[in-house]
């Protein structure tokens, strides 16, 4: 627990690495200037665009990954892209699927440039169970796909072209992740992934920047395709800096673009804006999405967009970088990564003068003694990693219908039930778990006390985590746990009503983060309190890593620890010990071991 003098030390840190950020900000605060571009006349056809995506969504519907169906689609792509005038070449791969081996293809049409680099324009024609012709999401991505091939076909270029149909993008990228390679190899100096042209009217375009586990589309990408819309009298929105902060944080994409970023390949999102949300979202993944009330105008402003940013593109004389050092702030303004790891790293200081000198305050005189006190809080984590290698087995064994990366799309009904086969064997391993570890205790030595400086030792273990989180995503943390850990700091003995009721309050403050992210991505995910199960899935196929997983459950584990500490107190009854009463200002409240 900090004393008076060790609060004022803390405050006083803190006061200073404020000033300190605020300079660094100041700093390194950069104005972005928009690229330097000629306008040009589009050729694009939006009637041949709708024309391409009514015969791909009538003529090939079903097309999900590894079907006869889809099949059917990669050859009526391969031929459309020949008739064009392309070298068209299949990419095979294989991924796991509703607990099948399945295979899946991507179709790829290439057009050799002056210069060995290349730019290329990708959409997935894959669709979902729980849909039919997948008109929307996603048969007017390919029209548009092919329509602009046929454009760029007869145009100048100095750069080659690749066109790529991407399969399996409904269940993480799979396609895309297969192309890696195949982009590297060809210099791609960027890759535009053309997904979801909304029916009816749609008021603008939208960019999606999010890297799969890693990555950011680099901010001369965005603002070069913001550019192209203002040339073309369009509307192109990127992410607001406070969506691109979460979205680092999370680092879970839903495009094609996921999975280039994160391998450092230029890359991002182009979707349309709908008029009418609601219908959208209705329609969104169901036999509804189908060809009817497309807008001539929402496939004209997309292809006059992407039209001019290849134009850009094919005549840049030197190819930027591809790694996405920016944090974007609006208006133009941007932060540099070395800037922004300096200001979250400064960050954490006036936190870890306040563990280091909580932990130094070291009150018991044997050594084994301290070390238990400290190692006790997380054996109550072991149970939990005890069912999440179950979890793990569970899904090896095929006991959990088994998904390459993402688990099923949304409003499927894989989502909304909890298998039993499942549930069962994990709730087991847990009650089981916890059932040892009380036993244990009683044969673990303790204080003749049985009291532990509680807050002390939860402070080692949020810098622990802290830490860790650190190492994993900067971004994450300051999202996630920065609120909680110095929330943590401030609680206070619960020693009457309003002490806990303000502890209380920071707990939640600290948890806010988490909680709204997880009511968020329930709502775009149409899952509701289920993302919770959403989220169990996603461990299970791998989506978060081991190390994500491990530190997002030790730091739950320890919040609840930290709730029963600072908001219940003591259990009632139980009385501190009379010889060992400290003063209020030096010492947090004792909890008794389990």
């Amino acid at each position: 627990m900090l004393n008076p003098q060790n609060r004022l030390t803390v405050v006083a840190c803190g006061l200073l690495v404020l000033i300190a950020m605020a300079v660094l900000v100041v700093h390194g605060l950069r104005q972005y200037t928009l690229p330097d571009m000629a306008r040009i006349s589009p050729q694009f056809d939006a009637a041949s665009a709708m024309e391409n995506t009514r015969v791909l969504a009538e003529q090939y519907p079903d097309r999900v990954t590894g079907t006869p169906a889809a099949g059917r689609a990669a050859d009526y792509l391969s031929s459309r892209f020949r008739q064009l005038g392309y070298r068209v070449s299949t990419d095979y791969f294989s991924m796991w699927l509703a607990g099948k081996r399945v295979e899946g293809q991507n179709v790829i049409a290439e057009l050799p440039g002056e210069v060995p680099e290349r730019v290329a324009l990708i959409a997935h024609y894959d669709g979902q169970f729980t849909s039919h012709q997948a008109a929307e999401d996603n048969a007017s991505g390919v029209g548009t796909l092919l329509e602009l091939a046929r454009v760029l076909r007869s145009t100048p270029h100095d750069r080659g072209l690749i066109f790529v149909a991407t399969d399996a993008e409904e269940w993480g990228m799979i396609g895309s992740r297969s192309l890696r390679g195949f982009f590297e190899s060809r210099h791609t100096v960027a890759v535009i992934s053309i997904d979801y042209l909304t029916a009816g009217r749609a008021t603008g375009l939208a960019i999606d920047c999010e890297g799969q586990k890693a990555g950011y589309t680099p901010l001369w990408l965005r603002e070069a395709l913001k550019q192209s819309g203002i040339l073309q009298g369009v509307s192109v929105r990127g992410p607001a800096p406070f969506r691109e902060w979460v979205e680092r944080s999370v680092e879970v994409s839903s495009q094609d673009q996921g999975p280039l970023l994160r391998v450092g390949i230029p890359a991002l999102n182009v979707s349309t804006v709908p008029d009418d949300l609601a219908s959208a979202r209705a329609r969104y993944h169901t036999a509804q999405d189908v060809f009817e009330n497309f807008d001539p105008a929402t496939f004209q402003m997309t292809g006059a967009t992407i039209e001019q940013a290849v134009s850009y593109l094919d005549g840049m004389k030197i190819s930027p970088a591809g790694e996405g050092r920016y944090l974007g702030l609006g208006g133009n303004k941007w932060l540099d990564r070395a800037t922004v790891e300096w200001v979250q790293t400064l960050a954490l200081l006036p936190f870890m003068v306040a563990c280091v000198l909580a932990g130094l305050s070291f009150q018991e005189d044997q050594l084994p003694r301290i070390l238990w006190r400290y190692l006790r809080p997380g054996m109550y984590v072991l149970p939990l990693f005890a069912a999440l290698m179950a979890l793990h087995a569970l899904t090896s064994a095929g006991i959990l219908k088994r998904y390459e990366l993402y688990p099923a799309t949304p409003k499927d009904p894989f989502l909304y039930t909890i298998p039993l086969r499942v549930a069962a064997p994990l709730l087991g391993v847990l009650l089981t778990g916890y059932i040892i570890v009380g036993i244990l205790w009683r044969y673990v030595p303790s204080s003749p006390d049985r009291f532990a400086p509680a807050k002390r030792i939860f402070c080692v273990w949020m810098y622990v985590i802290v830490v860790g989180a650190l190492y994993l995503s900067p971004y994450g943390l300051w999202f996630f746990l920065g609120p909680l850990a110095y929330a943590f700091v401030m609680l206070r003995i619960p020693s009457s009503l309003s002490r806990r009721l303000v502890n209380a309050a920071l707990l939640l403050v600290g948890a806010a983060p988490l909680i709204g992210a997880l009511y968020f991505f329930g709502q775009q995910t149409f899952l509701g309190w289920r993302i919770l199960w959403y989220l169990v899935l996603q461990t299970a196929y791998g989506v978060w890593s081991t190390a994500a997983a491990v530190v997002f459950l030790v730091a739950i584990v320890i919040w609840f620890q930290i709730v029963v500490m600072a908001v219940l107190g003591l259990p009632k009854g139980v009385r501190r010990p009379p010889l060992r009463r400290i003063p209020e200002e030096d010492e947090m409240a004792f909890v008794t071991e389990s």
